[in-house]
């Protein structure tokens, strides 16, 4: 990364480097949107339910997967920033091959307790056999998400931001253009929107891996050197990052339980579009925040404090501006979103289109507490990360949303998302005050990094 900056920080450069993250994301979040609308469109509201149910299993996997990836790649950034290339590839090499056996055992577990797991999650009579099929597939999906996350975050680690969006780019056009091939010109249901998923995350194993094997690169692929510390360093490093992404299954679960007791299955619809709406519009903060974090990561390494200063100051304008603009999108937008779901009119149209309306107000405070998460995390301290990562994608979610749907029903629930990002911010504000010094940034930095 030092050649991209080596005289100065150039605020193009800076761009065409975090970019690629933030449309990557966004595709992400996109392509996952579509997918529910699919299902939803050409499947009925009941498969589209069994997503939301379905879900903590994928909110699980995705949480380990990043916790490995973000917190060994801010580690062996880390490393290269010092210049001890041989050990960062040692260390890439060792994280591949401890996912890999995570992955496996995660599929064998799943398929023995299947049936218990689907229980749990709270699947109705009539959703049971939607959920069982979905689930299924998913699990075998688990090693293609797995090395998909790690070879992503160490693409970017390795200085080729632009590649990682080549590798989601083809995975989602192979997972959407299999949605429209399995799910309405060969009819498969719920099942074919499982496979196309399981296609589009194998694709992005492969062309990751392919990166690694056949490209001119600084990281490479080779003998792993066992380290149980920095296994155990890189999932600690990591947990903030697997509190976002397991946290949002985990909350999904409950909220689950408490749409289902006040609107019935056809509430649990309307949720599944809620939340797709929060991911979609959320992953331009998760893109910025995987974007600059190596950034952070390496120059801190290298002990060069101005040039991390100066990506603060970008940072800060990025985080305020987009905050705005998501929460304007979000209320402006909520019929069309809804609409793209549900016909008009429909109880479920109707419940998704007020849900979405709240869930506008957490786009204000969503970016200051996404990035502060991330940000430390590009230090090395998974505890504070994890802290905020916890504090506003688990619990004050899951306190927000039994006591708000106390007090208020359906539109209590709808709320808690919002509360957690307020009750999150004065957290996020005072880790970055109690900080500054230790790591040496300024958050109102002002100059040009010189």
């Amino acid at each position: 990364m030092e050649h991209l900056f080596d005289r100065e920080v150039k605020l193009g450069t800076f761009v065409k480097f975090v970019a690629p993250s933030v449309v990557m994301l966004v595709v992400i979040g996109l392509y996952y949107t579509i997918d529910s609308i699919f299902v939803s469109n050409f499947v009925g509201s009941d498969a589209l339910a069994s997503l939301s149910i379905v879900y903590p299993i994928q909110g699980l996997v995705w949480g380990i997967s990043v916790m490995l990836a973000a917190g060994s790649s801010a580690i062996v950034a880390i490393k290269m920033g010092e210049g001890k290339q041989r050990e960062a590839n040692e260390k890439f090499s060792l994280i591949c091959l401890v996912s890999a056996v995570i992955a496996v055992l995660m599929i064998i577990a799943g398929f023995i307790f299947i049936d218990p797991i689907v229980a749990f999650l709270g699947a109705t009579s009539r959703l049971w056999d939607y959920c069982v099929e979905y689930a299924r597939i998913l699990l075998l999906a688990t090693p293609a998400a797995f090395l998909g996350v790690l070879f992503e975050y160490f693409i970017r680690v390795d200085g080729k931001p632009g590649f990682t969006l080549l590798l989601y780019l083809s995975g989602g056009v192979v997972h959407l253009g299999l949605d429209y091939v399995f799910i309405v010109l060969c009819g498969w249901g719920i099942k074919g929107a499982a496979w196309a998923t399981f296609s589009g995350m194998t694709t992005v194993m492969l062309v990751g891996a392919a990166y690694f094997i056949f490209q001119e690169t600084q990281l490479k692929l080779t003998s792993p050197k066992w380290d149980g510390r920095y296994v155990a360093h890189s999932m600690l490093n990591g947990s903030s990052e697997m509190v976002t992404e397991s946290s949002a299954g985990i909350t999904t679960f409950f909220f689950n339980m408490i749409v289902i007791r006040l609107a019935g299955e056809d509430g649990v619809a309307a949720l599944s579009i809620v939340l797709n709406s929060h991911y979609m519009l959320i992953s331009a903060h998760l893109g910025y925040i995987t974007g600059v974090a190596p950034l952070i990561s390496y120059f801190y390494g290298a002990k060069e404090y101005l040039k991390v200063n100066l990506f603060l100051k970008y940072s800060r304008t990025f985080m305020l501006v987009s905050s705005v603009v998501l929460a304007a999108l979000c209320f402006l937008g909520a019929p069309y979103i809804a609409r793209a779901f549900e016909p008009a009119g429909t109880p479920v149209y109707e419940m998704a289109l007020t849900g979405i309306r709240y869930l506008s107000a957490a786009f204000l405070f969503t970016g200051i507490n996404v990035f502060a998460s991330g940000f430390f995390t590009a230090y090395g301290n998974g505890q504070i990360s994890a802290l905020i990562s916890l504090s506003r994608a688990l619990i004050m979610v899951i306190i927000g949303a039994f006591l708000l749907s106390a007090l208020f029903g359906l539109s209590g629930a709808w709320m808690a998302l919002a509360f957690a990002e307020l009750t999150t911010t004065g957290l996020s504000i005072a880790m970055f005050a109690r900080y500054r010094k230790v790591y040496h940034y300024d958050l109102l930095y002002r100059g040009n990094g010189r």
